[in-house]
């Protein structure tokens, strides 16, 4: 046989079943009460076919002690139960055990049968191993009625009539307790539920025929009934409604061998045969519930049936018991004390201490076990004598007392090292990304924290005895500051990302600006749009996860995130806006004009500087040049596509709730307006004052300073040339070369002059090659005219009606110095 299943039905042990030896028996109840968890599991594996449907039926046998249940059982049910031996009269079974039925004996020798059957022995009533103690018989006896569909109840002929011989002062009381635990189910009109009530009368010889002991049993069982004390509810309700009976006589198993077997194969006929006039088995008999459902309903009815103080009377002994367990109780406790101040209590660390050595978290918690331990095995040694359900009592008792001091001590500990964690964790975290692992932020954030909180989690358990102090309260506290940490930094980390893409839209939408102001079209604000929305998309693209959804990493929500998405595209059109207002100022844009003016008007197609011939000329290169730089004044002014439509933001920038909604990225949805009523009544800025760049009173105060610095360069232009109009006339230089051929003469011979002369012909002749002629007379016209400006100046200078002037125009030719100037440099000297 399998040692794992115990073929003793005395051992108290839950053992595991194995796949094989099914017939043998596993216990459902031991001896203290403990229902088995592994009970599910035996049935299982002793019928899997069993475990999805409703196919079964459980037997439970009920009897006085050592009158052959388990015998009965084996020999119906070909069950490996433990008997007794015949040769000493003693306790058998113990608790209450179950059996998978492999077949069952009967008068055809069928070896089958279509429906699995489960059988549960009951411990004997009335043994003298548990003396006065009946709780336990009782509350077996009502588990096995509220469990089974059929209760044998194994009597002795001689039994009948009997009250305790046949257990009905037993039955009496199960009866009361069955009827206030389940009888308010039968109020339920539906609730045809039955218990079959099946007599079993052993050792019949026949004297006294079965039809007048079933009378006899069947009388006691309706008067104990109706003198039963009954709920309110439930007085109106019959034995009937609650049981069926049914008898069955067996033969003397050691005088009449043969009528004992024929008579039990009978009885497994009625129990297989469905087509037998006394067939046991009736639809409302079963609990129709699947297998697996009645180990659950069977583990809570002995919960139900254990748990009833009604059932358990304390005796005298369990008193003394009592007493002298808190008695010793008592004096560990103080002997615990002792140690604990003296070892632990006067080493707690204060929060925010710095301790110079660290805390081994393993062994300071083994030191917890160990003194712990030391106390409970005094307790045991002393508390053990006395009753075993007190002295296990006391013991939960004392391990409560235990736990609550130490916890004491602990909660110090753990709240020095939650600080210690978290101080730690916000070092790391405030480092910056780069200090984080993983990939992203997201990464780096959760292995911090599982780091720091799996660090924490373990102390923790070191110092909680082996898991009985719950260290849940402290790791909840830690992972939601360390939550709150991460949503801070989180913020921080999205802010700064969303920062930085702005910046980058900024710088890309700058250089557009500035290269589309040096070449100004009429799409020059489509071409500035177009490329702000690619910059915008490329940034959002980068962190686009799905259509419409974003993910920066970070590992915020997509309610937040989606608000970082909004802030960028707000901060992104601010951004527009004041680019545009900054390099296209009310001063920068008369100089702009100029500069377009002046390249029409000073310069050619090919980039080279006007000559103008006569006024007319003039006149019309300046009407021209003045109309071609007017042309970007609108373009300047308004930022309007070329489709006359202006530039609309996506959202109104002067608006004051979003500027402080998307200023900042907070994790609420909204951010209050802080500003007052008052604030409320300033006039708020137009959102169609996105593309007005320049308004019409400055624009018209730029078109007329721009007027007046081109006039003034016409003005300019126009005196030069008349002024090279009214110079000396040709014919003049044919006279000089005529009355100077000699000294032209003298030129050519000397070949230094000669080399001179080469090296200027060739010089005026590559100007020509160039068409560098008229700039060049130019050129030296205006500097000619300067230099005659500035000796008409001198000359004014010195001959100017002005004493004073006059001196000291004289004092500076002859080098004297004034008595000032002369002050000044006696006050460097010194």
């Amino acid at each position: 046989m399998n040692e794992n299943i115990s073929p003793h039905s005395s051992s108290s042990s839950f053992v595991p079943i194995e796949e094989h030896h099914i017939q043998d028996a596993i216990q459902v109840i031991n001896e203290a009460k403990e229902f088995n968890p592994n009970l599910l599991d035996y049935i299982t594996k002793s019928t899997p076919s069993a475990s999805n449907d409703k196919k079964y039926h459980v037997i439970s046998v009920f009897g006085s002690q050592s009158t052959g249940k388990s015998t009965l059982l084996n020999r119906l049910f070909n069950t490996n139960f433990d008997v007794m031996d015949e040769t000493r009269r003693q306790q058998t079974t113990k608790g209450i055990w179950m059996a998978y039925a492999p077949t069952v004996s009967n008068t055809k020798h069928l070896k089958s049968q279509n429906e699995n059957i489960f059988v549960m022995d009951v411990e004997g009533t009335d043994g003298r191993e548990r003396g006065e103690d009946q709780d336990f018989e009782r509350k077996a006896a009502l588990f096995a009625l509220s469990t089974s569909e059929i209760l044998i109840i194994n009597v002795w002929e001689t039994q009948i009539g009997l009250y305790q011989g046949a257990n009905m002062g037993l039955l009496k009381t199960v009866f009361e307790v069955n009827l206030t635990l389940f009888g308010k189910a039968k109020l339920n009109k539906s609730n045809n539920h039955k218990v079959l009530l099946l007599f079993v009368i052993r050792d019949h010889i026949g004297v006294t025929p079965k039809e007048n002991l079933a009378s006899t049993v069947t009388q006691d069982l309706i008067n104990m009934w109706d003198n039963l004390n009954k709920p309110n509810e439930l007085s109106h309700m019959k034995f009937e409604d609650f049981f069926d009976i049914s008898f069955h006589t067996l033969g003397h198993k050691v005088l009449q061998p043969e009528n004992f077997a024929n008579d039990v194969q009978l009885l497994g006929d009625r129990v297989i045969n469905k087509d037998n006039a006394e067939y046991l088995f009736k639809p409302q008999y079963h609990h129709e519930i699947p297998i697996d459902g009645w180990t659950l309903y069977a583990e809570n009815c002995w919960d139900q049936i254990d748990n009833n103080k009604d059932l358990d009377l304390p005796t005298q002994q369990i008193l003394v018991a009592k007493f002298k367990c808190d008695e010793i109780l008592s004096n560990v406790y103080e002997e615990f004390l002792l140690k604990f101040n003296e070892q632990h209590l006067i080493k707690i660390p204060k929060l925010n201490e710095k301790l110079t050595d660290d805390i081994d978290y393993e062994d300071l918690g083994l030191s917890f076990i160990d003194l712990k331990n030391d106390v409970l095995e005094n307790f045991d040694v002393s508390a053990s004598r006395y009753n075993q359900s007190i002295y296990e009592q006391k013991r939960i008792t004392l391990i409560g007392k235990l736990n609550d001091k130490f916890k004491e001590i602990f909660e110090a500990y753990a709240q020095y090292l939650l600080g210690n964690t978290i101080k730690l964790f916000t070092n790391v975290l405030n480092s910056g990304k780069r200090n984080l692992p993983g990939k992203n932020f997201q990464d780096g954030v959760v292995s911090l924290s599982n780091k720091y909180t799996q660090e924490y989690s373990k102390a923790l358990k070191f110092l909680s005895l082996g898991g009985e102090l719950d260290t849940t309260g402290y790791e909840d506290k830690l992972n939601k500051q360390v939550e709150e940490l991460i949503s801070k930094q989180q913020l921080i980390e999205l802010n700064n990302t969303i920062n930085k893409s702005v910046k980058k839209v900024n710088n890309g939408l700058v250089k557009a600006i500035t290269f589309e102001l040096g070449d100004l079209k009429d799409d020059t604000w489509d071409t500035i749009l177009n490329k702000f929305n690619q910059l915008t998309k490329e940034v959002l693209s980068k962190y686009e996860s799905s259509t419409d959804e974003y993910d920066f990493g970070l590992g915020t929500s997509d309610k937040l995130n989606n608000l970082a998405i909004e802030s960028f595209k707000f901060k992104s059109w601010v951004n527009f806006y004041d680019s545009i207002h900054k390099y296209i100022l009310k001063d920068g844009l008369i100089n702009i004009l100029q500069d377009r003016f002046d390249d029409k008007f000073r310069y050619d197609d090919n980039g080279l500087p006007k000559l103008y011939e006569n006024s007319t000329e003039l006149e019309s290169s300046f009407e021209k040049a003045k109309k071609f730089s007017l042309q970007i004044l609108p373009i300047l002014t308004r930022a309007k596509l070329s489709n006359g439509k202006d530039i609309k933001p996506e959202y109104d920038i002067f608006n004051k709730h979003l500027k402080q909604k998307y200023t900042t990225i907070n994790e609420t949805e909204q951010v209050q307006a802080s500003y007052t009523d008052s604030e409320d009544e300033d006039e708020e800025i137009s959102s169609d004052s996105f593309s007005i760049i320049v308004n019409e009173e400055e624009k018209q105060l730029v078109l007329n300073k721009f007027k007046r610095e081109v006039d003034a360069k016409f003005v300019e232009t126009k005196r030069s040339i008349i002024q090279h109009v009214t110079q000396i006339p040709y014919y003049i230089y044919l006279i000089i070369l005529v009355l100077g051929w000699n000294e032209f003469m003298a030129i050519l011979r000397n070949p230094l002059f000669f080399t001179l002369l080469i090296l200027l012909g060739g010089a005026v002749y590559v100007m020509y090659l160039l068409n560098l002629l008229k700039p060049a007379m130019a050129v030296g016209q205006r500097m000619l005219d300067e230099a005659l400006d500035i000796a008409k100046q001198k000359l004014k200078e010195f001959v100017i009606d002005d004493p004073a002037q006059h001196g000291h125009n004289l004092n500076k030719i002859s080098n004297k110095k004034s008595p000032t100037e002369e002050i000044e440099l006696d006050d460097l000297n010194n």
